[in-house]
């Protein structure tokens, strides 16, 4: 074992000794793509005041889903249009920023559910996006970054999954938030119930 650390030890070493000066710097267009609360609160604010069945957006998911494909698509493409300006690329540009990384959902490839119609234009605004980085001389990482049936159970994976409603007005969903993507899980929360292929 100590040979192999010690080999391992002087690959890095080698490594870090061949590279050049250059270096990135990067930011993340977190919000934009994938919604979560934290990072833009205002989408949420149309669902203060409702109860469960009035329909409350918590997450991408939820949001198309409480309103439908017309309205939810409005609302997308008003955030797509405002939260990320050419403007805005330039500005990281001027700070030298050299790579953006871009979290999206695997809706924008193959909608399905209450994405269907909601999300319409994201494949197109996104491409913008790349094109306008291209521009100023920034690369782009995209991250798909939200997964069907949610990959830990969380809103930046899309849907904020296993959220249960204890009355019109409370709900519970940290203590048990399971991504699923892979499959149901088991009531321990840690061995599948089955393997879903299709999302794999």
């Amino acid at each position: 074992m100590k040979f192999i650390a010690s080999a391992l030890l002087s690959v890095v070493a080698s490594a870090a000794g061949s590279r050049s000066d250059e270096h990135w710097v990067g930011t993340n267009i977190g919000g934009w793509m994938v919604n979560e609360a934290w990072i833009t609160p205002s989408l949420y604010y149309r669902f203060l005041g409702k109860q469960h069945k009035d329909g409350i957006g918590m997450d991408s998911y939820t949001i198309c889903e409480a309103l439908g494909a017309e309205e939810g698509n409005k609302l997308m493409t008003a955030h797509w249009d405002s939260w990320v300006k050419e403007e805005h690329v330039i500005a990281l540009a001027e700070r030298k920023v050299t790579i953006v990384r871009l979290p999206i959902g695997d809706w924008t490839f193959k909608p399905y559910g209450p994405y269907v119609g909601c999300m319409d234009g994201a494949k197109e605004k996104i491409e913008w996006f790349l094109d306008v980085c291209a521009k100023h001389g920034i690369k782009v990482l995209i991250d798909v970054h939200a997964m069907k049936g949610s990959q830990n159970g969380f809103d930046n994976s899309g849907l904020s999954n296993r959220t249960e409603w204890l009355d019109e007005d409370h709900f519970e969903h940290w203590s048990h938030a399971w991504g699923e993507w892979m499959g149901p899980l088991n009531d321990d929360g840690c061995s599948l119930k089955s393997v879903n292929y299709d999302n794999i």
